[in-house]
């Protein structure tokens, strides 16, 4: 699938959805209480609808057109659009902040902005198969300062927003959590494991792959140094193990079961995709490494593959 039918695609549902919630926001006047604090007056949410229906909606539209044509203003669109979603986002997560409620808005909108943006960076990448995967070679530092960057936004929206919107959403519904003994600090101690790995595994890949962990910036060495020695993807074991931890914290089998999802979605539709980029660009001496290195399960068997030059700095 190339980058034009995916970015249009995804807009077009993009409008269609946020008119459908337009639409249920109107005819079940109830269901606003669900995305604003409690004790704010209906129109404090209801007083964005023409920003939505003109900008999210129709913008989502005429945007998802221009791609699928190819006009010669569709990166500008694509850019502008992502960049009109960001602003009610910030806002509802800064109200969300400021009074700890009116979390699932914020878990909406943060994932419909993480999206779009999503978009905006594979779009124009269609030479590239899969289309989803764009090498950016940087130099170490830029690739560091990118790294952390990206995790500071993933970690906020995967770690923080969302499974607050999640519970928030239980707690509407009437779901109960649990509680154990130790609950709290183990669950603490799981997550700064988790991400000590996951840190570990990002400055590795900026500084042996000269890229980021992010598909649409990825690195354009193969890194088999650090902790990739050991597992094939150490930062998404790394995040399932987060998710795991933070649903545990929170005391939520849901944002338990929302960390498993990820797993699932990882292994059968990231993972291909990801595996095919680096087949392709590295040929035997990635099926070489996955020969030596498992995808899930630690091995300390070290790996012969090494398509660098630098085998003292991959392997120290």
């Amino acid at each position: 699938m190339n980058a034009k039918t995916i970015v249009s695609g995804y807009l077009i549902a993009q409008a269609a959805s946020v008119a459908v919630w337009w639409g249920v926001l109107v005819l079940v006047p109830s269901s606003v209480e669900w995305f604003q604090p409690e004790g704010w007056p209906p129109e404090s949410l209801l007083g964005f609808w023409l920003g939505d229906v003109v900008l999210l909606v129709g913008g989502s539209f005429v945007t998802a057109n221009a791609v699928w044509k190819q006009t010669r203003w569709a990166t500008t669109a694509v850019w502008s659009l992502a960049m009109a979603i960001l602003y009610p986002t910030l806002y509802c997560i800064g109200v969300s902040v400021l009074t700890d409620e009116g979390w699932i808005a914020s878990a909406m909108m943060a994932s419909m902005a993480g999206l779009t943006l999503a978009m905006a960076t594979i779009h124009g990448n269609g030479d590239q198969a899969p289309s989803t995967i764009r090498v950016t070679p940087m130099n170490r530092t830029v690739a560091v300062a990118w790294t952390f960057a990206q995790t500071f936004v993933f970690w906020s929206v995967f770690l923080w927003i969302l499974p607050m919107g999640i519970v928030e959403a239980e707690e509407r519904l009437g779901i109960e959590g649990f509680r154990h003994p130790g609950q709290t600090p183990l669950a603490m101690f799981l997550l700064v494991v988790a991400s000590g790995l996951g840190l570990w595994s990002g400055i590795r890949m900026a500084t042996l792959g000269l890229g980021t962990p992010l598909p649409t910036a990825t690195a354009p060495r193969l890194v088999v140094g650090g902790p990739y020695r050991y597992v094939r993807n150490p930062m998404a074991l790394a995040g399932i193990m987060q998710g795991l931890a933070v649903g545990w914290y929170l005391g939520s089998y849901v944002v338990i079961g929302y960390a498993f999802g990820g797993a699932v979605v990882w292994q059968f539709f990231v993972r291909p995709v990801e595996e095919g980029d680096l087949q392709e660009r590295f040929g035997d001496w990635y099926r070489q490494y996955q020969r030596d290195v498992w995808l899930w399960i630690p091995t300390f068997k070290r790996t012969q593959a090494h398509p660098n030059e630098d085998l003292d700095a991959l392997t120290e």
